[in-house]
């Protein structure tokens, strides 16, 4: 496993979502149609920016409300880091954008008969 993805999924870090010229209305439409939001997670050097693919069955938004930009939402998603596929986690809060999320290392579960 990579250095970046054990660092990542040793416990959880302070996490930026969007982009800071996205609305929140614009946020909600990246989370709900495009499936797409950069999460950036501050506990490395610089900062990593990753371009999380959201699994929408696992995202929770039922506490933001984007019209006013307030509330917390759970996103959850997946992607490759260092040619490692994982798991995303994030709770942020919706008006500073902010909370903790991790990551952990995608295993199989089972392997299919060949």
């Amino acid at each position: 496993m990579s250095e970046l993805v054990n660092r990542l999924s040793g416990a959880d870090s302070r996490v930026v979502l969007g982009d800071a010229g996205l609305s929140a209305t614009e946020l909600h439409t990246r989370i709900t149609r495009l499936r797409a939001v950069p999460l950036t997670f501050l506990d490395t050097q610089g900062g990593t920016t990753l371009d999380i693919a959201v699994d929408a069955d696992r995202t929770v938004l039922d506490g933001a409300d984007f019209t006013a930009g307030t509330g917390r939402l759970h996103i959850e998603g997946t992607l490759t880091l260092n040619r490692v596929p994982v798991r995303c986690t994030a709770d942020v809060d919706l008006a500073s954008r902010t909370g903790t999320g991790r990551i952990f290392e995608q295993r199989a579960d089972h392997q299919e008969a060949v």
